[in-house]
Formats: C-alpha cells, structure tokens, sequence
C-alpha cells in the first residue's frame, strides 16, 4: 500500500480547514457571559457571501427591468431623444464660447466709457475679439442659399423708398416681408417690433454697417447685431441660418439669414430693434413695413 504523497496530505489539509466550523460567541462584557453563538465554516461563510450577492444583484435587475427606470439604459433611449440631447450639448458648448467673448468685449468696452483705452486703439483689440467666434455658430452659404438669397435682393432692391418723415439722411431698408404684431413701447420695455412672417423667409439688413455680434438663443434662434454709419444699431433676434462672420462688413437689403422655424409650431417672427447713439427708437418712424 502506498504512502500518501506531500500534495495528497496538503489538499486533505485545506479542505479539512474549509469544513472545520468555528464558534463566533457574543459576550456581554460586564458580566462575561455568553449572549450568542453562531457556528461557520469557510465554506459556509463563503457559500452565503455568493447567495447574498446572487440576491442583491437579482433585486436590482428586476428594478432596473421592471420600473421606469428602464428607459434610462443606453440601449433604450430612443433616437428622438439622442438627437436632442446631441444637439443641447453643442448649443451649451457653443453657448460658453459666446458668452465668454461678450464678457471679453464689454471688458473693452468698459475701458473704452471709463477713458482707459481712446476709442480710435480698440480696432485691433476688438477685431480680434469680433473674429474669434468660431464657424460653428453660422452657416455657410450653399449654392442653392446663394442663389436665393440673389434672386430676394434683386426682387426688392427697388423697394428701398420710404415716405417717413425722419431726421436723418440715412434710408432704411425693410428687414423682412410681414406684419407687425407687437409695437414699440419704451416705457413697457419693448425697444424693437415683432414682425410675423413666414418660416425660411429672407432677412436683410436694414443698412449698410459692420457685423459685430452673432449668437444664439434657445428658443428664438440666432441673433445678429450690426453698427452702421451715424451711430446706428439694428438688432435682428429669431433667424434659423445666419450668413454673415463678425467682423464682416454687410451691404443695404443684403440677405443676412433666414427666419427661424420654431418646433413648437409658434407662428413664426423676427423681433426687430433700431438704436440710435445707445437709446432705442421706434423702428416704424424710419421704415415702411406693410
């Protein structure tokens, strides 16, 4: 007969040591005595360390599976959803960049009012700040924009005449084809005219001038602000595409974008401001619109 070998006498060893049970006492330790006991093994205990986990991760399955909180998985979230979210985030990215080059230019514009910088010495500053915003915000002009945006300057170039009485030698072109909804009205706050107008239709630029402002807003779309000659400022807020950079010059009755197209299905409009040396002015006194 055989002499067990070294490894046989190891491996009886060990499984010998996951059987042995131990005693695990509570002991009160004011008077010493024994309060409760429980007898485990390795084995045991390891055997209801894997059952409880087994348990956890089935109840929490079975959450996950059977609750509302199924549709928060990847590989539920439908294809709407994706897509929105996709598109918020780069709005919000898009939105930290514009915000912090309008923090950048009122800090030049700060200098400017308080006499820190002469207002002739801020061109290279301001370009560079006007310029940097990147392209992502606007659109290039497809052949097919190109062409549109052609054929509307050509349709209106010779509606440019305006019976109004202004104070000044400067004739404005009307920015979009619509009716007027909400007038202007310093006192209550509405510094500019709401115009209805049809979805993708033409926006122009009042005036000649230069762009220096372009941005976006959540729920009415893209914005463009243009300086012009004389001290004036027109303000364009709702348009879906916008065609010029900043820092670009623009040309009377050129087409600068299109109207916004909300998806909550709003009648679509253009809110239109025209300042003059900072202080706002009732665009109906300047232009014809119907």
């Amino acid at each position: 007969m055989s002499k067990p070998t070294i490894n046989s006498k190891r491996n009886a060893g060990f499984f010998k040591k996951l059987v042995t049970k131990y005693k695990v006492s509570i002991i009160n330790e004011s008077t010493l005595e024994e309060t409760g006991h429980l007898r485990l093994s390795a084995m045991s205990l390891f055997s209801v360390s894997v059952a409880l986990i087994l348990v956890v991760l089935a109840a929490f399955s079975c959450i996950i599976l059977f609750t509302p909180l199924k549709k928060y998985l990847p590989e539920n979230v439908d294809e709407t959803t994706k897509a929105r979210v996709t598109i918020e985030a780069m709005q919000i990215d898009s939105l930290s960049e514009v915000v912090a080059l309008q923090n950048q230019y009122l800090n030049v514009l700060k200098d400017v009012i308080s006499g820190d910088i002469h207002l002739d010495t801020t061109d290279i500053k301001t370009q560079g700040i006007l310029t940097a915003k990147h392209a992502e915000l606007l659109m290039e002009k497809s052949e097919a924009e190109k062409e549109f945006a052609k054929n509307y300057e050509d349709e209106e170039m010779y509606n440019l005449s305006n019976p109004l009485q202004q104070q000044t030698s400067i004739l404005f072109f009307r920015p979009v084809k619509g009716i007027i909804t909400t007038t202007f009205n310093q006192n209550q706050g509405r510094y500019g005219v709401d115009i209805a107008t049809s979805a993708d239709g033409a926006v122009s630029a009042a005036y000649k001038g230069l762009v220096f402002n372009v941005g976006y807003d959540y729920h009415t779309g893209y914005y463009i602000e243009i300086v012009h000659p004389s001290g004036y400022l027109t303000i364009y807020r709702g348009l879906g595409i916008v065609f010029p950079k900043c820092g670009e010059n623009v040309e009377t009755g050129q087409v600068i974008g299109t109207v916004f197209k909300n998806s909550t299905g709003a009648k679509p409009q253009i809110h239109f401001e025209l300042w003059s040396d900072s202080y706002p002015q009732d665009p109906q006194n300047y232009i014809v619109f119907e």
